[in-house]
């Protein structure tokens, strides 16, 4: 039993010797050794030697080489012997061994203990500038000038944003210093655009004015307008528009003389307004009419400021001009099968509904021998009035139904005559209007509308004098100027039969752009038209 706890007396002095020996030994050893887990400057130095730490750092500052990356995927070098790299320390490594408590090395075992070592890095600056210039990004072929980002042409998708260039132009004084702070923190590698040393486009794809100009853009050339003319369609769209856009100081708008040329060609295309129309009368000849006003005609100067206010507002649809007159259908055939057709060689008229004739009567037209011939040509009701006044220089003479086409010549009821028909226009006829039977009169004034075309043809032009001396019997006709205050369209007919106007509706006298303004010729220059029975 004695020799039991002999033994284990013996081993147990042998253990604490041991590690008494153990711990003294490895205290004594780490006065020159750094602890168990000991990270300098990320780097694990455990049970390291000082001066074996220091001498590595050294040697790894001489065999420095700094990797510079760029854009387009160039890269260059700069190493120490390139820029007379050197590194020196204070006395940090001293100051860690000296915090380190050798006796007290057993707890480095179980804790991580972390150091920043400042280094004093010095290096030739001189050598430094000019190693820079020579780096490859400064060389000609790999320079690469930035570029803005800007707006597409028109495509079928509208507009774009192009995005900017970058480039591959550096900024010589951020590349330096770039370059000096990582040399002068040991760092392997550097990003110049993370850097942000290059000379960046001055005008990105983010740019919130560039993009608010191409939503812009965009919108004003999304918009689709179509037009219709019978059977045929115009159709106004970003391909056309595009070239009407203007930009000043950042404002957008739209050109409207372009805008106006573009109605312009749409009224010269469709417009009917005194051009020559083929009639076929009720006894089966065609005539060619020229005069009258009567049919399409655009009124070119609203037309074009409604469209552009349409185009801006980004609307798109159906759209129909604006009309100074219209007829009953779009075409060459724009007459219809409603109308008055007016013979004066027959002196009949016949009165078509849907193609259907529904009236027909004799009257008696304006006095040829009188100067006061009935105006040939395709007219438009102008109104209908129930009870006018027709008023001479004397009296006052009441028509139940009044009709007027053409200004103050119209077609009326003339209770007054007796007979219609026949040659009694030549020297017995009215001031111009077509008189007609009373009961006749009813029925045509319930027929008619406002606007329907009234074709006015035929006609003696002159009549020989009589030989007899004997003065003719003629039926006193009152004299008419009803409705003074005349329509546009009664005006523009009258200017019309004035001379001041072809009947195209264009001055006699041309100048820039004719048709795009009703003129207005000077009120002294405009007769009250004479008045007409």
């Amino acid at each position: 039993m004695r020799k039991i706890k002999r033994r284990i007396l013996y081993i147990t002095i042998t253990v604490i010797t041991a590690a008494a020996v153990t711990y003294l030994g490895l205290a004594l050893f780490f006065t020159k050794h750094f602890f168990f887990n000991t990270i300098i400057n990320g780097e694990n130095y455990s049970v390291s030697a000082v001066n074996a730490v220091q001498n590595g750092f050294l040697d790894t500052s001489s065999q420095y080489v700094l990797t510079i990356n760029g854009r387009d995927g160039l890269t260059d070098t700069i190493t120490a012997a390139d820029i007379a790299l050197r590194v020196e320390f204070d006395h940090e490594f001293e100051d860690i061994m000296e915090g380190q408590e050798a006796f007290l090395w057993p707890k480095s075992v179980f804790q991580e203990t972390e150091y920043n070592v400042d280094t004093l890095v010095t290096y030739s600056r001189e050598a430094l500038s000019k190693k820079i210039d020579t780096l490859c990004f400064f060389e000609t072929e790999n320079i690469r000038q930035p570029q803005d980002a800007y707006l597409s042409d028109y495509t079928e998708n509208g507009y774009q944003i192009i995005p900017e260039e970058k480039g591959t132009v550096l900024d010589r004084q951020k590349i330096y210093s770039a370059v000096e702070e990582a040399v002068s923190l040991l760092e392997e590698s550097i990003d110049l655009d993370a850097a942000e040393c290059y000379m960046n486009a001055r005008i990105t794809s983010e740019d919130r004015a560039l993009q608010k100009e191409c939503e812009e853009l965009n919108r004003i050339t999304g918009v689709t307008i179509t037009y219709t003319f019978g059977e045929d369609t115009e159709v106004l769209d970003g391909r056309i528009i595009k070239d009407w856009i203007t930009m000043d100081n950042s404002t957008m708008d739209l050109d409207s003389e372009l805008v106006r040329e573009y109605v312009n060609g749409l009224s010269r295309k469709y417009d009917t307004w005194g051009k020559k129309r083929e009639f076929q009368t009720t006894n089966g000849e065609v005539i060619t009419i020229t005069e009258g006003a009567y049919g399409w005609w655009m009124n070119r100067a609203d037309e074009t400021q409604q469209l552009i206010e349409q185009i801006k507002s980004g609307i798109s649809g159906e759209r129909t001009p604006v009309y100074r007159a219209e007829a009953a259908q779009y075409g060459d055939d724009d007459i219809g099968d409603t109308y008055v057709e007016i013979d004066l060689t027959s002196q009949h008229l016949w009165v078509y509904k849907d193609g259907a004739l529904v009236e027909e009567s004799d009257f008696v037209s304006g006095n040829v021998s009188k100067g006061y011939s009935t105006p040939v040509g395709v007219y438009g009701i102008t109104y209908k009035e129930r009870d006018a006044t027709l008023r001479g220089a004397t009296y006052a003479s009441h028509v139940d139904y009044w009709m007027p086409f053409n200004g103050n010549v119209g077609m009326h009821d003339a209770s007054w005559r007796s007979s219609f028909g026949e040659d009694i226009y030549l020297r017995n006829g009215s001031h111009g209007c077509v008189n007609l039977p009373p009961k006749k009169a009813k029925v045509i004034y319930e027929y008619v509308e406002k606007g329907e075309p009234v074709i006015v043809y035929g006609g003696q032009t002159y009549v020989p004098k009589q030989e007899t001396t004997e003065n003719p019997v003629e039926t006193p006709d009152p004299e008419e100027t009803v409705n003074p205050e005349l329509t546009p369209e009664q005006q523009i007919q009258l200017w019309i039969e004035q001379g001041l106007l072809n009947p195209d509706g264009t001055p006699v006298q041309p100048v820039p752009d004719p048709q795009l303004q009703i003129p207005t010729p000077d009120p002294t220059e405009i007769q009250q038209p004479l008045p007409q029975e």
